[in-house]
């Protein structure tokens, strides 16, 4: 998970967007926070365990860019606490309301954490906190520490706890998460969704090294889905809300086919199955049509990880840097990770290809674009890294992806931001993970970190396109090339504007100009002790012209 990190947060703030906080009840501005669950309820449902349903579906909010929340409720309080959905870790956290980090912490001053200085930085009050105090039905567990570090460098220390929650309704007793006396994440809490091995339950001091059944498992094991499975439909960048989907597939969020992945195992001398919701990228590139400008940026499959908490997207530094620099020429800047440049007009065709196999999954310029705050500029929504691949929100935004944990496979579409969902819609997911209407994938997953090549052209459709930009390109290389060897021929026909000067480059005071259409031999030049000025304009068929200034 990464939330821009701190360093992007603060680059989003003074250069590209102004973070508004709003009210509590909206929680953060970021946007407005809220859960539903839009399924037919049990009378005395709070009373109930779990009962069985077909799927349970859940709305996330979009926080202004940053990531996507749902309101929990917790406890015989009722406090409500805005989570993370995030698909890159396992656990659920929340926030403590003594977490020495969070500005206007009452008692707090100059509190220490591993020995240096505590500097409060997180707005609580927006974001909100856990009072554990104020629950009756809270039951801490001595089973050890929690403690959990993202790749961002930022954490969460406290312990272990189970309590009262509320989903909108469908209450939850049973689940096991962690309480963050310390907390340096700027949100209230996390939901994780991935794998159970992912807990942050081992590699630290007092750890309890024994897994446990996370959120999508205790669904499961209460009967709420018959398959830990889910949906997930982040909506496009500029919407306010997502929605995530457990233990079935509403086809009316997507276009086109639904194909199915298997999942790949990042860590083979690790674990024996996939641990991480990750499957192969085959190829990556991008395209204009309107400028008949196409580039692949690679053709070695590699693993990817499709994680929903991870705002933005990372890629190798020389992948990152090809995609910046297809349609701009942006600034990157070290110190905050990011490339920056003058904002694309609201015209602009230029598209992003993640070829997947057998799908490719088209994502706007738009979406990867950071508005800027009316200065001019923008930022891209890419940044380089050393480790693997991550596709972020801002790639989710543009994919239906249905995360099978129990049958290791993913299954993706191109999102449909126009869809009219409706309950009847829904197709469930069966054990087996064989949903309805999908097509397995025949594309051969990445297995080792070996670099694999995919031996073929991702825009062999356009090759016409491409072959009329090679021949320009050509042309105007020859064109270059017969102007500074004027003995040389061409069969373009050349437009010459001659132009007679001293030879201090001063114009005579019978300066001529002379145009014609001729081969370069054919150009007579004015007297020998006049330099020439030779302007010419290379005619073909495409209706950008190359010009080419030389003086002999």
């Amino acid at each position: 998970m990464i939330l821009f990190r701190f360093a992007y947060i603060t680059l989003i703030t003074n250069f590209f967007i102004s973070l508004v906080y709003s009210t509590p009840t909206s929680v953060l501005k970021y946007s407005a926070g809220h859960l539903h669950i839009p399924i037919k309820k049990v009378d005395n449902l709070s009373k109930r365990k779990l009962q069985r349903r077909k799927s349970t579906e859940i709305d996330l909010q979009h926080e202004s860019g940053i990531y996507y929340s749902a309101i929990l409720e917790i406890g015989t309080s009722h406090q409500e606490l805005p989570v993370l959905f995030d698909s890159g870790s396992s656990d659920m956290w929340v926030s403590s309301s003594s977490n020495p980090y969070c500005l206007e912490s009452e008692g707090y001053v100059n509190q220490t954490y591993n020995g240096e200085t505590v500097t409060p930085f997180i707005d609580c009050k927006a974001l909100g906190t856990f009072d554990y105090n104020g629950s009756s039905s809270f039951e801490r567990l001595d089973i050890g520490r929690f403690y959990i570090k993202y790749s961002d460098e930022s954490f969460a220390d406290g312990f272990w706890a189970k309590e009262k929650l509320r989903l909108n309704g469908i209450d939850i007793s049973t689940l096991q998460f962690g309480v963050a006396d310390y907390a340096t994440v700027p949100v209230g809490g996390v939901l994780g969704i991935g794998f159970p091995r992912r807990e942050s339950v081992k590699g630290y001091d007092d750890a309890p090294n024994e897994f446990y059944p996370n959120f999508p498992q205790v669904l499961k094991n209460e009967g709420v889905i018959g398959v830990a499975a889910y949906s997930m439909f982040l909506n496009e960048v500029s919407s306010d809300a997502g929605s995530i989907l457990f233990g079935a597939v509403d086809p009316t969020k997507y276009t086109g086919s639904l194909y199915t992945f298997p999942m790949v195992n990042e860590y083979p001398n690790v674990v024996d199955k996939p641990a991480t919701l990750a499957m192969t990228l085959q190829a990556l590139g991008a395209k204009s049509d309107s400028s008949c400008k196409y580039k692949t940026f690679t053709t070695t499959k590699q693993a990817v990880l499709l994680d929903s908490g991870t705002t933005l997207m990372t890629a190798p530094p020389e992948i990152a840097e090809e995609m910046a620099f297809f349609c701009w020429g942006p600034t990157y800047n070290e110190s905050e990770g990011i490339f920056y440049f003058d904002c694309p007009s609201d015209d602009d065709d230029t598209e992003f290809i993640f070829d997947f196999g057998d799908l490719k999954i088209t994502l706007p310029l738009a979406s990867l674009v950071i508005s800027s705050s009316g200065d001019g500029h923008c930022g891209f929504g890419l940044t380089p890294a050393s480790y693997s691949m991550t596709l972020g929100a801002i790639f989710l935004s543009s994919a239906y992806v249905v995360y099978d944990l129990d049958n290791y496979q993913i299954s993706i579409a191109q999102a449909k931001w126009d869809g009219n969902p409706s309950q009847k819609s829904r197709v469930r997911i069966p054990k087996d993970g064989t949903i309805y209407g999908a097509t397995k994938a025949t594309a051969t997953p990445w297995t080792t970190d070996e670099p694999v090549k995919v031996d073929y052209d991702m825009f062999e459709d356009h090759s016409s396109c491409i072959a009329s930009q090679n021949e320009t390109n050509q042309t105007s290389s020859e064109s270059s090339s017969s102007m500074t060897s004027p003995v040389n021929s061409t069969s373009l026909s050349l437009q010459v504007s001659v132009t007679s000067t001293t030879a201090d480059s001063q114009p005579t005071a019978d300066q001529t100009s002379t145009t014609l259409d001729a081969e370069p031999s054919s150009i007579v030049f004015p007297d020998d002790n006049k330099a020439v000025t030779i302007v010419v304009t290379a005619t073909t068929t495409v209706a950008s012209s190359n010009m080419c200034q030389c003086t002999f």
